[in-house]
C-alpha cells in the first residue's frame, strides 16, 4: 500500500505549497521591476517605501522601546528620526540583496574597503572565523575577502520556502563561492573539516541565541550566541569582526579588526570572554551609526 501523503490544495501541505509558489512568484516579479530601475533607483525606491509603510508594523513599537532603553537621553523626536532612517536602510538592503549581482559588478565604485590596511586579511588564508552584524548592508560585508580570493563559507539559517531559498543562494554565490552552510546538527563537524582546509567561515552573530548565554548589551541583559567564539577557541582559529557602513545611497565602506582569542585552561570561560569582546565591538559600532542597525531584533531578555 502506498504511503504517499494525500496532498490536495486544501490540505496543510497543499496550502503551504501554494503559499510558497505565490511568494516566489511575487519575489521574481519584484526582482524584474527593480532590475529595470537599476541599483540606485531601486535602492532609493525600496528605502522610501519601507520608511513610509514599516511604521504600520507592530515591530515599530518594539524598535522605539529598544532605542529608548539604549539611549535614555534621546528625545522622542530623535528616536523617530533614527527609526525612520533604520527602516529606510532595511528597505534599501532588501532591494540591494535582490540586485546583489548587479551591485557587486560595480563593487569597485560602490564598496570602499581602503579602511582595511593592506595585508590585514592575510591571516585568514590559513582559516579564520569572520563575524559581523546586521548593520549597513550586511550582505556585502564579506566582499573584501571574496575580492582577494579567500575561500569563504557562510553559516546561515535557511528560509522555509525552498524556491526562494535557492533563488537567494544563487544571488549570494559571488560572495560565498565556496558555499552556504545551513545550520544543522552537523555544522560543527563541517566547519572543523573546512577550517583544516584553510577556509574562512562567516557568521552574523548579533542575534539572540536561546542556547547561548546572558551578557550586558547597552546596559541591559541580552542573549548572545557563543558559537563563533567556541569555534575560534576550539579550532584554534583567529577571529575577525567586520562591518558594513552605508555612506551614500547604495555605496558602502567596510572595516573591521582582529580580536584576541583567549586561551586559558577553561575553554568555556574563554568562549564567554570572547563573546563579550565581540559584543563590546558591536555596541561601539551601533552607537556610532545607530540608524544602520536592525533594532527590531528580540535581543534583550
Amino acid at each position: 500500500m502506498s504511503t504517499t501523503p494525500n496532498i490536495t490544495p486544501f490540505s496543510r501541505e497543499g496550502r503551504r505549497r501554494i503559499a510558497h509558489t505565490i511568494q516566489y512568484g511575487a519575489l521574481v516579479a519584484v526582482a524584474w521591476l527593480l532590475a529595470r530601475l537599476g541599483v540606485d533607483r531601486a535602492s532609493a525606491l525600496m528605502g522610501r517605501a519601507w520608511r513610509l509603510l514599516a511604521p504600520l508594523n507592530k515591530r515599530h513599537a518594539r524598535v522605539d522601546a529598544h532605542l529608548a532603553a539604549a539611549f535614555p537621553d534621546w528625545t522622542a523626536e530623535r528616536r523617530r528620526e533614527v527609526i525612520g532612517d533604520m527602516w529606510e536602510n532595511l528597505g534599501r538592503t532588501a532591494a540591494e540583496t535582490i540586485l546583489l549581482p548587479e551591485l557587486l559588478a560595480e563593487a569597485e565604485t560602490r564598496i570602499d574597503w581602503s579602511g582595511l590596511p593592506g595585508g590585514i586579511l592575510e591571516p585568514a588564508r590559513s582559516g579564520a572565523i569572520f563575524v559581523s552584524l546586521h548593520t549597513g548592508n550586511w550582505e556585502i560585508v564579506s566582499w573584501p575577502m571574496a575580492a582577494i580570493g579567500l575561500p569563504l563559507h557562510a553559516i546561515y539559517k535557511p528560509l522555509r520556502n525552498p524556491a526562494v531559498e535557492r533563488w537567494l543562494a544563487e544571488k549570494r554565490r559571488a560572495l560565498y563561492g565556496d558555499g552556504l552552510l545551513p545550520i544543522d546538527r552537523s555544522i560543527t563537524l563541517k566547519i572543523k573539516t573546512l577550517a583544516k582546509a584553510g577556509a574562512t567561515v562567516a557568521i552574523l552573530a548579533d542575534q539572540k541565541d536561546h542556547s547561548g548565554f546572558e551578557l550586558e548589551f547597552f546596559g541591559r541583559r541580552a542573549g548572545a550566541t557563543t558559537f563563533p567564539a567556541i569555534l575560534a577557541r576550539r579550532l584554534d582559529l583567529p577571529l575577525f569582526a567586520g562591518r558594513s557602513i552605508r555612506t551614500n545611497g547604495a555605496h558602502f565602506r567596510i572595516d573591521g579588526r582582529w580580536l584576541e582569542v583567549p586561551k586559558t585552561d577553561d575553554p568555556h570561560a574563554d568562549a564567554e570572554t570572547l563573546t563579550r569582546a565581540i559584543h563590546a565591538v558591536y555596541e561601539e559600532w551601533i552607537s556610532e551609526y545607530p540608524a544602520q542597525w536592525m533594532w527590531a531584533h528580540r535581543k534583550w531578555l
